[in-house]
């Protein structure tokens, strides 16, 4: 959820995809999973306060969660790739690799986690003291207990299996870099066997077996099918881009009308009674959907798209701030749902995208292009060393 595919700016755009300018519609696919994340918890805004037509529709009151799902398979195509990449390129990397990570990670997440105390503090955000993980909230960590607890941000709960997959790859970096990608996949596969085998409910297994870690395997294999094919666009890849690409949507879109169980509640993967059912009904087809999405590789160029791509940009942002923002809305409802429910929640969705958007131009942009400023001041390795005094 918190890689990019961008220049090479900052570390949220330190990829080797829009080198080539061709995978745009990865930043389009990012926009799109953040906004069906915040229509969810826009509904979830208004059903506290208010009723809505869109709260009644079939099953879409949850549906928007499976855009996490999407996001973890894009973590995956991306972040395997920025790894595979540095590992070529330095023997030093895996340390520079983790710290570029952290830098993308942690700042903005912390800030909005004090953030969420603060309205705590003023009665706008009332949080469970006595089930937050504080492993969770102050480093990302599993908790020590069954079933895992949420941080007090509690979306940085999909952020613990983010960090667990970077800690995966950057250790097979410093292990063996020619072959990262494959023993990541290879390791992670062995380790939710295993849950599966021994049993997932315990405490640590939950996390480091969880089969929503196969969602980020999904996405480096695309990963590798993107690489061995060097992002070669034919007519017959363009066709099966697009024909994948509508299963994907085709098969999500599906679940709206059939039901999807308890899947979108992040309880149910926390404690894996849920987590297989999420990865067949939402994890698979969203690897179909990037798949297809990376095969088919549109331009987006058209000024909506080009909108999109800056909304996948901030995605990070809009996704973080989410709950906050919802927080302030639920707070001020009476000016959010005077004219309905529904009305609310659009207005609420339309708060979020906002917040998120000034948040990443005020806050996560400037952090980053600080952090990409400290890494060329402060090399990693002797040979970085002299290329910086030359």
């Amino acid at each position: 959820m918190a890689a990019s595919a961008h220049t090479p700016r900052n570390s949220s755009r330190d990829t080797p995809l829009a080198e080539s300018g061709k995978l745009t519609v990865v930043q389009g696919l990012r926009a799109a999973a953040a906004l069906l994340v915040v229509w969810t918890h826009s509904i979830g805004a208004a059903g506290s306060s208010s009723s809505s037509r869109q709260a009644d529709f079939f099953h879409l009151a949850g549906f928007g969660a499976c855009g996490l799902d999407i996001f973890f398979v894009i973590s995956g195509f991306i972040v395997s790739l920025v790894a595979a990449r540095a590992a070529e390129k330095s023997q030093h990397s895996a340390g520079k690799f983790l710290s570029r990570r952290f830098t993308r990670i942690f700042p903005l997440y912390w800030i909005l986690t004090v953030v969420v105390i603060a309205e705590s503090q003023l009665g706008r955000h009332p949080i469970a003291w006595h089930s937050v993980s504080w492993l969770a909230t102050a480093g990302l960590f599993p908790s020590w207990s069954y079933p895992s607890a949420s941080p007090i941000l509690s979306l940085g709960w999909s952020l613990i299996f983010e960090m667990y997959f970077y800690y995966v790859l950057a250790a097979w970096m410093a292990i063996q870099p020619r072959h990262l990608v494959r023993n990541t996949i290879l390791f992670l596969s062995a380790m939710v066997a295993l849950g599966a085998v021994v049993g997932l409910y315990r405490p640590l297994l939950i996390i480091w077996s969880n089969p929503i870690l196969l969602e980020f395997l999904f996405g480096c294999v695309i990963g590798q099918i993107y690489a061995r094919n060097n992002g070669l666009r034919t007519p017959a890849r363009i066709m099966t881009g697009r024909s994948l690409t509508a299963l994907g949507a085709a098969v999500l879109t599906a679940t709206l009308f059939t039901g999807y169980s308890t899947i979108n509640f992040e309880g149910m993967v926390l404690n894996g009674l849920s987590s297989w059912l999420r990865v067949g009904l939402w994890g698979v087809p969203s690897g179909l959907l990037v798949l297809g999405a990376v095969l088919w590789s549109p331009a987006m160029q058209s000024k909506p798209a080009r909108f999109l791509v800056l909304l996948g940009d901030a995605s990070y942002s809009i996704y973080l701030c989410t709950n906050p923002t919802r927080s302030m809305v639920e707070h001020f409802w009476r000016f959010f749902g005077r004219w309905g429910g529904d009305v609310g929640v659009v207005l609420c969705l339309l708060s979020c995208l906002a917040v998120g958007l000034l948040c990443y131009l005020a806050i996560e942009r400037p952090i980053m292009r600080f952090f990409h400023n400290w890494y060329k001041q402060l090399p990693f390795s002797a040979k970085d060393r002299s290329k910086a005094a030359s």
